[in-house]
C-alpha cells in the first residue's frame, strides 16, 4: 500500500469502504447475494440518517433567520413613537388559539383604540402577503375578542422585499417596512391611507 493510499485511508473526509465482499472469490450464490443486499442496505440507512441530521440543521438554519427577522423589526418597532397617525403605547407577540384556529402575530403595536398587527419574514414574497392578508387578519379579533372595539391596520416587513411583494401590500391597504442599513424603512408613499379592519 502506497503512503498516498494511507494517507487516503486516515482522511475523515474520504469513505473507506471494504469492497472486497463485491469482488467475485468463486462463484456468486444465493448467500453472497444476500450478504451484498445486507450490506447495501445498511449503506442506504447510514445515508438516510445523514441526510436527516443535515436537513434539521438546514430547517433549524431557517428557523433561526426567521427569528432574527421578528427580532430585528420588533426592536426596531418598539423605539417608534408613531406609525400611520397611531401614538405607539405599547408593543407585544401575541399567540392566539379557539379549538383548530391557531395564529401567531410576529409584532403588534398598540395605539389609544387602534392596533397595528405586523407579519415579519425575511424575505418577504407576495404570497406572504397574500396569506396574511387573507388567513391571518381577518381572524385576529376573533382569537383576540378584547380588542374587537379597535380599529386594525395591517403591515408587512421583511428584511428584503420582492417589488411584487410591495406591490400587493400597497394594493391591499398594507403598510410595508424593509431593513434599511441599521433601521426600517417605511415603503409607503406619502399619503397613503392604509386599509382599517
Amino acid at each position: 500500500m502506497s503512503a498516498e493510499d494511507k494517507d487516503d485511508m486516515n482522511d475523515p473526509g474520504m469513505v473507506n469502504d471494504d469492497d472486497s465482499m463485491y469482488h467475485q472469490q468463486g462463484p456468486l450464490n444465493f448467500e453472497k447475494v444476500w450478504q451484498m443486499f445486507q450490506e447495501t442496505d445498511k449503506k442506504f440507512q447510514e445515508t438516510e440518517r445523514i441526510l436527516q441530521r443535515a436537513f434539521r440543521k438546514i430547517g433549524g438554519l431557517g428557523n433561526n433567520i426567521g427569528e432574527a427577522a421578528e427580532d430585528y423589526f420588533f426592536q426596531a418597532l418598539e423605539e417608534i413613537p408613531e406609525l400611520a397617525g397611531v401614538k405607539i403605547e405599547r408593543i407585544s407577540k401575541l399567540h392566539g388559539k379557539i379549538k383548530e384556529l391557531e395564529r401567531e402575530y410576529d409584532v403588534v403595536l398598540f395605539g389609544h383604540n387602534t392596533i397595528i398587527v405586523v407579519e415579519v419574514k425575511h424575505r418577504l414574497e407576495k404570497e406572504d402577503v397574500v396569506k396574511f392578508f387573507n388567513k391571518s387578519l381577518p381572524v385576529f379579533k376573533q382569537l383576540f375578542p378584547e380588542y374587537a372595539g379597535y380599529k386594525m391596520i395591517g403591515a408587512a416587513a421583511g428584511m428584503t422585499a420582492t417589488p411584487e411583494a410591495v406591490e400587493q401590500a400597497l394594493a391591499m391597504g398594507l403598510l410595508v417596512f424593509t431593513q434599511s442599513g441599521q433601521k426600517i424603512r417605511l415603503l409607503n408613499p406619502e399619503g397613503f391611507e392604509p386599509k382599517e379592519f
